[in-house]
C-alpha cells in the first residue's frame, strides 16, 4: 500500500526525462575545497572522502543551515567502509571535477557513514524501498532543507548505463526541477514524510497467535531452495536468524532446510576456504562467487547458526565451521585491547607499490599463473584445481565490470569429497592440508585487505553471545574467556554507567555517537550468556543495567516496542525496526533480553514487557512472519502465562 502511495508522489521526477539538462553554474567559493570536514570525523568511512573534490558535510545542522540559507536540495549519500559499489562510485563520480561542480553549485552535500547512525539510514532506506521497490548502499537521497526526502535511489553510473540513469544528467535535472517547481518538490516531500509516519504507527495486539511460528516456517520452505539452499533468488545472503530459528524445536523439516542451506555455504566461495569466516553474500545461486567483505556480524551470528546446528545434530562438521569461523574473528578481527572491528574490506590492491585503484576479491582469488607459483606446475595444482573448482580461464563469473575475468574463487567442488588419483581417503586429507597451507602462505604475501577499524557495540554484542556460546556448546574455555575480555573492554570504553549512556562506537581511543537500541540490547544478551556460562554475577548487574536504560530512552510507551533512536535525535521518521535481516533487528533481540532476564533476576515485569513488545511485532509482521525469526525462537515461552520462575546458571 504504502508504495502504491509514495510512487504517486514521484510525478515531478518521473517528468525529468522530457527536461533539457539545466547548465552548471559556477560553485560557491569557500575557504577550503572539497571534502575536508570529513577529516576529523571518528568514521574510517567519511575520511575516505576527505580529498573529494565534493564538499561534503558530515551529518548535522550546519549543513541544514547552510541548505536553508541559500535554498538548496541536500544530497545525502550514505555507504560503508567495506562497501564495493560505494567505492565505485566514489571513484567514477565524487572524484569527477566535473560532476562535484554540479553538486557543490546546486546542492548541499552530506556523507554519512550507516554504520555510524543506523537512524538515518533506514529512515531514508525504507523511503527508497517504498519508492522503488528496492533498496541498498550505496543509498543516494535528495531531501529538502528540512531533510525531507523527495528522490531516492542507490548507485548511479557517471554517465547512463547498467540500465541505470547517469549521475551528472540525474543531478543537472534534479537541480532544474527544483528551480522550476520547488513548491511542488518541497509539497511531495511533505506527503511522504507523512504518509510514512502513519504506516509506523502500527499499535499492537492484545493476543498472541500461536500459530505464528507454523506460518513462518510455511513460507520459509515456499522460499527455500531446494537445489543450492538458502531462500529466494541471487544474490544470497545467509540470512542467520532464519537459520537459528528453523534449528530450534521439534520440527526436523525445518531443520533439514537450515542444515541443508549451511552445508551448502560452507562448500561455497561465500566460505573462506582458506582463512575461515563468512563473506557478505554471493552473487550466484550456488553460494560460489561473494562480495568479498567480512563483516563481524556475519562471523558472529552465520557462526552461532553452525553452532546450533552442532547442538541439534552433533555432527563434527558444523562444529568445525563454527570453530574456524570464530578463530578467524579472534585473529583476523580483534582489536589490541580485546574489542572486535567492524569488518574487512572487499576491495584491495592485485600488488605491492599498486598506486592505482583496488580491485574486489584481490586478495582472495586465483590465477593460473598464482596458482602455479604456489603449487607448482604438477600434480600438486591439479589436485587443487580439482578439490576448488579451479580453471584456467577462471571460475568467477557474472562480474559486471569485468574485474573478475580469469580469476578463480575457492570453492568444495562435488569431486572434493574424495580423491580420483587412487590415494587413500587419510594420504589424500594430507594432501590437501598441504595445498591448504602452501595456498594460505601465499596469500598473505599479498597486499593486505583493509580494515574498518572503529569497535560497534551492537556487533561486539553479537559477537559475546556467540563467544560464550561456543565455550559452553565446544567445552572450549579460550572462547569464554575472549569474550570476557572483550565485555571488560566494551564496558569500559563505551559505558558511561553513572549516566547508564552506551555509546555506539569506540575508534582509537574515541567514542564516537550516542548508542541506539540496537546497542544497548545486543551488549545486554552477550552479557546475559557470559552470566549463563560463567555465574559471574557482574555481568547480570551491568545487563540489567542496560536494559534499564534501554526501557527509559527507547521503548514505545503507548504502542510497545523500541524505537531505533531516541527522540531528540531530530529526524523526520523515528524507525521502530521490525525485520531481521544480515543483522538482527532490535525489537526481535530485546524479546529475548527481556525473557532471560525475567528468569534470571527474578523479575517477572521484565517478561511482561517482553510480551508487549511481541504484541507490538505481531502487529507489524502479521503478513511476513518469516521476517521476525529470532523472536519466534522463543514465540512458546511467550505463550505460557505463568510467571516466569528464576534459575541460577551454571556457577
Amino acid at each position: 500500500m504504502l508504495l502504491r502511495l509514495l510512487s504517486g508522489l514521484l510525478l515531478p521526477v518521473m517528468l525529468l526525462g522530457a527536461m533539457a539538462p539545466a547548465p552548471a553554474g559556477r560553485g560557491t567559493a569557500e575557504a577550503h575545497a572539497g571534502g575536508w570536514r570529513l577529516a576529523d570525523e571518528s568514521s574510517p568511512y567519511l575520511q575516505l572522502h576527505e580529498d573529494n573534490p565534493v564538499q561534503w558535510y558530515p551529518w548535522g545542522e550546519e549543513a541544514f543551515e547552510r541548505a536553508r540559507r541559500e535554498n538548496k536540495p541536500v544530497f545525502v549519500s550514505i555507504g560503508y567502509f567495506t562497501c564495493h559499489w560505494c567505492h565505485v562510485m566514489a571513484r567514477e563520480s565524487f572524484s569527477d571535477p566535473g560532476i562535484a561542480a554540479l553538486l557543490n553549485d546546486k546542492f548541499i552535500s552530506i556523507k554519512v557513514d550507516r554504520e555510524q547512525r543506523p537512524d538515518i539510514d533506514a529512515a531514508y532506506l525504507n523511503y527508497v524501498i517504498a519508492t522503488r521497490g528496492q533498496g541498498g548502499w550505496p543509498l543516494s537521497v535528495w531531501t529538502t532543507p528540512e531533510g525531507h526526502p523527495f528522490f531516492g535511489g542507490t548507485y548511479f553510473p557517471p554517465e547512463a548505463g547498467l540500465g541505470r540513469v547517469g549521475f551528472r544528467d540525474l543531478l543537472q535535472r534534479l537541480a532544474a526541477v527544483w528551480q522550476d517547481d520547488r513548491d511542488g518538490v518541497m509539497a511531495t516531500a511533505e506527503r511522504a514524510v507523512k504518509l510514512m509516519a502513519a504506516e509506523s504507527a502500527v499499535q499492537g495486539t492484545g493476543r498472541l497467535s500461536p500459530d505464528i511460528p507454523q506460518r513462518a516456517r510455511a513460507a520459509l520452505a515456499v522460499s527455500h531452495d531446494d537445489m543450492q539452499g538458502g531462500f529466494g533468488p541471487a544474490p544470497k545472503f545467509p540470512q542467520p536468524a532464519r537459520l537459528l530459528f528453523l534449528l530450534r524445536g521439534d520440527d526436523d523439516a525445518a531443520a533439514e532446510m537450515a542444515l541443508f542451506t549451511l552445508d551448502e555455504m560452507a562448500r561455497g566461495g561465500i566460505h573462506d576456504q582458506l582463512g575461515g569466516g563468512f563473506h557478505r553474500y554471493a552473487t550466484d545461486f550456488d553460494w560460489r562467487v561473494p562480495h568479498f567483505e567480512k563483516m563481524l556480524y556475519d562471523q558472529a551470528l552465520v557462526g552461532r547458526a553452525y553452532l546450533y546446528a552442532w547442538q541439534r545434530t552433533r555432527e563434527a562438521r558444523y562444529a568445525g565451521v563454527a570453530r574456524r569461523t570464530l578463530d578467524f574473528g579472534l585473529a583476523g578481527m580483534r582489536s589490541g585491547e580485546g574489542g572486535f572491528f567492524s569488518a574487512l574490506g572487499a576491495d584491495s590492491h592485485v600488488t605491492h607499490g599498486d598506486t592505482g585503484h583496488m580491485t574486489e576479491g584481490a586478495y582472495y582469488t586465483w590465477t593460473l599463473e598464482q596458482l602455479t607459483r604456489a603449487l607448482g606446475d604438477g600434480p600438486l595444482r591439479d589436485r587443487a584445481m580439482r578439490h576448488y573448482g579451479l580453471s584456467a580461464q577462471g571460475n568467477a563469473i557474472g562480474d559486471p565490470l569485468g574485474e573478475m575475468a580469469g580469476r578463480n574463487v575457492l570453492y568444495l567442488a562435488r569431486e572434493a569429497a574424495s580423491a580420483d588419483d587412487g590415494s587413500d581417503p587419510e594420504q589424500d586429507a594430507a594432501v590437501i592440508t598441504d595445498i591448504e597451507n602452501r595456498l594460505l602462505a601465499a596469500r598473505q604475501q599479498r597486499p593486505a585487505v583493509p580494515v574498518d577499524d572503529k569497535i560497534v557495540a551492537e556487533w561486539n554484542g553479537y559477537m559475546l553471545t556467540t563467544l560464550a556460546l561456543a565455550g559452553r556448546l565446544l567445552d572450549e574455555p579460550r572462547y569464554i574467556e575472549a569474550a570476557k575480555d572483550a565485555a571488560g573492554f566494551l564496558m569500559q570504553s563505551l559505558y558511561d554507567e553513572a549516566s547508564g549512556t552506551l555509546h555506539r562506537d569506540w575508534r582509537g581511543g574515541r567514542r564516537g555517537v550516542a548508542g541506539f537500541s540496537a546497542d544497548y540490547a545486543a551488549m545486554a544478551e552477550g552479557l546475559l550468556m557470559l552470566y549463563k556460562v560463567t555465574g559471574e554475577r557482574r555481568w547480570l548487574r551491568l545487563s540489567r543495567s542496560l536494559v534499564d536504560s534501554m526501557l527509559a530512552r527507547f521503548r514505545d510507551d503507548a504502542a510497545g516496542g523500541f524505537y531505533l533512536a531516541t527522540a531528540d535525535k531530530q529526524l523526520w521518521l523515528r524507525e521502530k525496526p521490525a525485520s531481521d535481516g544480515a543483522s538482527l533487528a532490535v525489537n526481535t533481540v530485546a524479546i529475548h533480553v527481556l525473557l532471560d532476564l525475567a528468569r534470571l533476576a527474578g523479575e517477572p515485569a521484565y517478561a511482561d514487557l517482553a510480551r508487549q513488545t511481541a504484541a507490538w511485532l505481531q502487529a507489524q509482521q502479521d503478513n511476513n512472519p518469516a521476517g521476525m525469526t529470532y523472536a519466534l525462537i522463543r514465540w512458546p515461552e511467550l505463550l505460557r502465562s505463568a510467571s516466569p520462575v528464576r534459575q541460577e546458571p551454571p556457577g
